[in-house]
């Protein structure tokens, strides 16, 4: 008769064939490049199966979150592909396993270049008024500022932009535009910086964080050494809390105490969420658009590959509790939520004029 193995007795069958340190890892700029065309045996698939699994099971941070409805399909899904194994090129493996990435509610998790998508319709509320520059700002003869992020870049040309729109424009200005329309994420150091400028301190994003502080999460923590603050938090088999958010409330002496509008769509994700979900303790904030694309939950990114396809794997290494339920793929529902069509820019000017 066969039997149904449990979660844990699939977790032991597909580690076997791997260890800690069959996990590669190396900085961005630095990443190998995958041979598509290449073959891999069927004991080479199956070892890139199992350090798969391993990244998942024991690297991966949002592994001890999800159920076990979630885990079952995950490991049922590997198990199929270790035991079918065969010998293919890098390419048609890469295919066999981006479908895990279905099962993972978390639109961070990439394997092989894919990732989970969120599935609600979008509406279209405009693009970005920044364009292709790496950030806008401006003063309107109305009194409006604006200011857009297309992308949460990080370099010296945008603190440089950012530091000159507080100083020339914001106390001239009557009211505040803030555009995160299609913006995906990034660094989220100089929009951290605008956020505690307007919120006149410090506000943490989330209520806790969690960390895993495994073997193997701590050989893909590599990327960041010595970077990474939890790096010599003890070891566990289970999450470890690393951050209690305690500072949510603005300074309104020093914050910028006048109406701000974010513009806010489907791609509007990551960092760019980081930013909102601080700025949502600015008692004068209203969010403009549409649903954020609810990419929060999991986070702080770091980069492994697959020892033999090459084929890169990119993991959260935070897990965060948020204020507000349901955020992952869901994300956060705007103020005003503006008709598929309309100009969320426009629905936020409409609305300073009534004001």
């Amino acid at each position: 008769m066969w039997k149904v193995l449990s979660i844990k007795e699939m977790e032991d069958f597909l580690l076997k064939n791997s260890t800690v340190e069959d996990i590669k890892t190396a900085d961005r700029e630095h990443l190998v490049t995958p041979d598509f065309a290449q073959i891999m045996t069927a004991d080479e698939v199956r070892h890139d199966i199992s350090v798969l699994a391993r990244i998942i099971i024991r690297g991966y941070v949002g592994w001890p979150v999800h159920n076990d409805i979630i885990k079952r399909k995950v490991l049922v899904y590997l198990m199929k592909l270790y035991k079918s194994a065969h010998d293919m090129r890098v390419d048609q493996f890469a295919d066999s396993i981006t479908k895990v990435t279905t099962y993972i509610p978390d639109n961070h998790l990439t394997i092989a270049g894919a990732r989970i998508t969120t599935k609600r319709k979008p509406i279209d509320v405009g693009k970005n008024v920044g364009g292709d520059n790496i950030f806008y700002s401006e003063l309107r003869e109305d009194g409006v500022a604006v200011i857009a992020f297309p992308k949460m870049f990080c370099d010296e040309k945008v603190k440089e932009l950012k530091d000159a729109f507080i100083k020339e424009y914001l106390d001239k200005s009557s009211a505040l535009i803030i555009d995160l329309r299609g913006n995906g994420g990034g660094s989220s150091r100089y929009s951290d910086e605008l956020a505690k400028y307007l919120c006149g301190t410090y506000i943490d994003n989330a209520k806790q964080t969690f960390v895993r502080t495994t073997p193997e999460a701590q050989k893909i923590q590599e990327e960041y050494k010595p970077t990474a603050e939890w790096a010599n938090l003890p070891e566990s088999e289970n999450l470890v809390l690393y951050k209690t958010g305690k500072h949510y409330t603005i300074n309104p002496n020093n914050a910028y105490m006048k109406p701000i509008y974010i513009l806010t769509d489907c791609r509007t994700g990551s960092s760019a969420e980081m930013f909102l979900l601080r700025m949502l303790h600015h008692p004068m904030v209203t969010v403009v658009g549409d649903n954020s694309r609810g990419m929060e939950v999991y986070g702080y990114m770091a980069q492994t590959y697959l020892p033999i396809s090459k084929l890169i794997i990119r993991t959260g290494m935070h897990y965060r509790i948020l204020e507000y339920e349901n955020f992952e793929l869901h994300g956060y529902k705007p103020n005003i939520k503006c008709k598929d069509g309309s100009n969320a820019f426009d629905v936020a000017l409409e609305q300073i004029k009534q004001r």
